[in-house]
C-alpha cells in the first residue's frame, strides 16, 4: 500500500468524522431547544392543572423569536393580583395564535395559574381583552403603584443583601419628567444563606442610570421567607 492509497483513505475518514460532528453538533442544538421549548410547554400544563387562578396585568411582553405551528412564542411581565395575598410580579412565556396576538400588549388583562409555594411560577389560563387608550395607561399605571406600595414596605422591613446587576432592561415607561421604569435580574449574596437570583422593578432617574447599569453592584432589601420578593434600595 503505497502513499497515494493511504492519503485518500485519511481524508475520506477526516471529512466523515466532520460531517458526523456537524451533525451531531445540530442534532444536540436542536435537542436542547425541542428540550427547553416543550420542557416549558409542560410546567405550564402542570400548572394549569395545579395552579390557583388569580388575574393579572401584562406589563411587558417579548417576541422570544421562537415559533410553533406559525405561533409566535412570547415573554410576558406580568403583575398578578391574588384574592388572599400581596400582588406580584412574575415572567412566564406562552405560544399566542396569530389571531390573539393583538390581546398581548401592555394593559391587557389576562387571568393566570401560578404555584403558591413558588409564585414564580406562572402559566397563561386565558386572555382577556386589551385595555385601549387612557385605559391601557391607567392600568398600567395602577398595577405598578400597587407593585411599588409593596416594594416600600419592603425597604422598611426586609433583609439587606449586596446584589449584582445581571441584566437591565428599560420597560419604556417613563415616571413624571427624568426618570424611567427599569427592570433588573439580580445575583443577590444575602449575609446568611446562599446567593440567589431575582427580579424587580424600579423607578431609575435619568441622571443615576450609570450607577444601575448591567455588572454594578448595589443594595436591595428581600423577604428572607419568599425571595423571588426584592425591592432595589440604593447604589452601592
Amino acid at each position: 500500500m503505497d502513499v497515494f492509497t493511504i492519503v485518500p483513505g485519511i481524508m475520506t475518514l477526516l471529512i466523515g468524522g466532520c460531517v458526523c460532528l456537524v451533525t451531531l453538533i445540530s442534532l444536540g442544538v436542536t435537542g436542547f431547544f425541542l428540550y427547553r421549548t416543550f420542557g416549558n410547554m409542560t410546567k405550564n400544563s402542570g400548572l394549569l392543572k395545579t395552579g390557583v387562578s388569580a388575574p393579572a396585568v401584562i406589563i411587558n411582553a417579548e417576541d422570544t423569536g421562537t415559533t410553533m405551528n406559525e405561533s409566535p412564542q412570547v415573554r410576558l411581565t406580568l403583575q398578578v393580583t391574588p384574592a388572599d395575598r400581596p400582588p406580584f410580579q412574575a415572567v412566564t412565556t406562552t405560544f399566542v395564535g396569530r389571531l390573539q396576538v393583538g390581546l398581548i400588549v401592555p394593559g391587557a388583562s389576562v387571568m393566570v395559574k401560578y404555584d403558591p409555594n413558588d409564585i414564580s411560577k406562572v402559566a397563561i389560563e386565558s386572555l382577556g381583552a386589551p385595555a385601549m387608550g387612557s385605559a391601557n395607561v391607567a392600568a398600567i399605571q395602577s398595577a405598578m403603584q400597587t407593585q411599588d406600595q409593596y416594594y416600600e414596605q419592603l425597604r422598611r422591613t426586609g433583609e439587606e443583601a449586596q446584589a449584582k446587576i445581571l441584566n437591565v432592561q428599560d420597560m419604556n415607561i417613563r415616571v413624571g419628567d427624568n426618570a424611567s421604569m427599569m427592570r433588573f435580574t439580580f445575583e443577590v449574596t444575602p449575609l446568611v444563606g446562599e446567593p440567589f437570583r431575582a427580579e424587580t422593578q424600579a423607578a431609575v432617574v435619568d441622571t443615576s442610570r450609570e450607577k444601575y447599569s448591567m455588572g454594578k453592584t448595589v443594595y436591595v432589601r428581600y423577604d428572607p421567607a419568599n425571595k423571588a420578593q426584592v425591592a432595589l434600595d440604593r447604589a452601592a
